[in-house]
Parts: C-alpha cells; structure tokens; sequence
C-alpha cells in the first residue's frame, strides 16, 4: 500500500489535491483537523498549553485560537514550542490511522510534513506551491481571517521554494483544472 504526504502553505490547495486522491480510493488523514481535536480534548496536550502560554490559552475547554495565535504567529519560537506538544500526538494518531488502513493507499496532509523527519517515512511527497496574492485571496474568500493575521501565518511558515528538492512532486496549484490534470497524473504513477 502506498503512504502518500501532502504539504504546502496556507492557503496553497492541500485540501483540494487531497480531494482529488478521494475519488481513487485512498484514506485521508488531515492532520489540521487531528490537531484541533487533540487540542481541544485531549487533557495531557490542554494541561502542557496551559503550562507553557497561560491560563488565557482556553475559553470554557476550548483553545482560544485568537490569544495562541496572537502569541505563536509573532514568535517563531512559541510556534515550534505548541508544534512540540502537538505534533507527537499527531503523529501517533496518523500511525494508528496506517494501521486501521493498512488495506489501503494513505494520504496524509499537513502544513508541517517537512519540518519533522516523518516524511521519509511516506512513498512519495507531493509539495503544492501557489503565488502567494493568490494564497491571501483564498484564505480571506473564508473569512476567518484577517489580512495581517493571513501575512503572519505565512510568514510564520517555512519557505516551501527551499524544500522543492525533497519532494518528488511539485505541483503549482493556481486553476483547479489543470491542478486536477496533474494530481490525476501523479496518482496514475504511483498506483500503476
């Protein structure tokens, strides 16, 4: 069965190319989405947020999302410390999610495929790049941002030009048809 890592910035279309890998009959592991529920159930992750940003890190069990990312997306070093403590659990969720799968092919999504050692671990990583205008439209389209809160993520994040050479694919993901083309062509490399 083939582990499949997809990553790219925010706002770059991982959700999208994801999708795509769906209609083929592969199992997807978000790992925002596995993030977010460690975050806010998981007491052990609560407790070591707590410790290290302050009793204002929950509003009634639930991670205030606007006082951590006021403190992390300012900080790069507060940004790889609630990575520290999040992202192990994560991990442990996505093994466990290859074991419940393991008849299947995987896809596992994340922001921060390339800041750990996890990628070697997939077949082939598929990198998804886009302008980064095109980014901010995007993420403001959703509208839970702000402009300036959108820069600060972005810049918060690493330089994916500078991590082109790990990936097996790269794929500039501007129009979702030709972005469809190509993903589709990938994944008729990989499972043939």
């Amino acid at each position: 069965m083939k582990r499949i890592g997809i990553t790219g910035g925010i706002g770059s279309g991982k959700s999208f190319v994801s999708s795509i890998f769906l209609k083929y009959n592969f199992k997807s592991f978000n790992s925002d989405f596995e993030a977010k529920n460690i975050i806010n159930n998981n007491n052990e992750i609560k407790n070591q947020i707590i410790e290290k940003f302050g009793v204002f890190s929950y509003n009634n069990d639930t991670l205030n999302s606007e006082y951590i990312s006021n403190i992390i997306f300012k900080d790069n070093k507060k940004l790889g410390q609630i990575n520290k403590i999040v992202h192990p659990k994560v991990y442990d969720s996505y093994r466990e999610f290859i074991i419940k799968n393991k008849n299947f092919n995987t896809v596992f999504e994340s922001a921060l495929l390339f800041d750990y050692e996890n990628f070697k671990n997939n077949d082939y990583n598929i990198l998804i790049t886009c302008p980064e205008n095109l980014r901010i439209e995007r993420i403001m389209a959703r509208g839970n941002l702000s402009y300036d809160d959108i820069k600060r993520i972005i810049n918060s994040q690493i330089d994916y030009d500078k991590k082109k050479h790990v990936a097996d694919f790269c794929i500039e993901n501007i129009e979702s048809q030709t972005t469809r083309k190509h993903v589709t062509e990938i994944i008729e490399k990989i499972i043939m």
